[in-house]
């Protein structure tokens, strides 16, 4: 009799449906609605779990977002652009796009190496902190920033017709073949130049 009880509470037991066992998926048993499989169960979608966007990603919302190519974000209302070198891009020539503000950080080594043009640009703010980060930069008509704290950073930076141009040279080695608007510009105590003086800056 006792025998008889066990093979009864056996049965009863492997008779019992898990809730997880709801949510196991496989190919030949797809998630319902507004759920995914993950590791052989369905996930709502928009969980924690749900992996993340990063690099590449991240590039691609923001041009889905309307932003300019070469933007990793902006907002188009106010005409900003951040060039971010931490997600690519920044291999080949990096341009402020057109009437935008661009904050253009080449933050890794060797970045910003096939140039920078700025020219069409309403202002650059550029950081160059990578080591030998940012060569042939070309500022535009507007307001020009360029911070050259990487070691080796900063080589050919043209100034141009800038209305105020300023190179900052902090990192080792950093900065040669800076052009400045005029001599008068020029930073007395570093290779760089600055928007100091009022002459140096005619911007509206």
């Amino acid at each position: 009799m006792r025998y008889a009880i066990l093979v009864l509470i056996t049965l009863a037991g492997c008779s019992v449906r898990h809730a997880s066992d709801q949510y196991r998926c496989d190919d030949a048993t797809p998630c319902g609605a507004g759920r995914f499989c993950d590791n052989g169960f369905c996930v709502l979608t928009g969980s924690i779990d749900a992996p993340k966007p990063m690099g590449d990603a991240t590039r691609a919302d923001a041009t889905s977002a309307g932003c300019p190519p070469g933007c990793t974000t902006c907002s188009t209302t106010q005409k900003t652009c951040t060039i971010n070198c931490q997600f690519g891009g920044c291999d080949n020539l990096v341009v402020c796009p057109a009437g935008y503000k661009c904050d253009i950080l080449c933050n890794t080594d060797n970045s910003c190496r096939d140039g920078i043009n700025c020219m069409a640009g309403a202002s650059c703010n550029i950081e160059c902190s990578g080591k030998q980060a940012c060569r042939g930069v070309q500022c535009g008509a507007g307001p020009c920033d360029v911070g050259c704290s990487g070691m080796s950073s900063c080589e050919g930076v043209r100034c141009n017709n800038s209305c105020a141009c300023d190179v900052s040279c902090t990192g080792s080695q950093a900065c040669s073949e800076i052009a400045c608007p005029s001599l008068a510009c020029r930073n007395t105590t570093s290779a760089g130049c600055t928007s100091v003086p009022s002459f140096c800056n005619s911007c509206p």
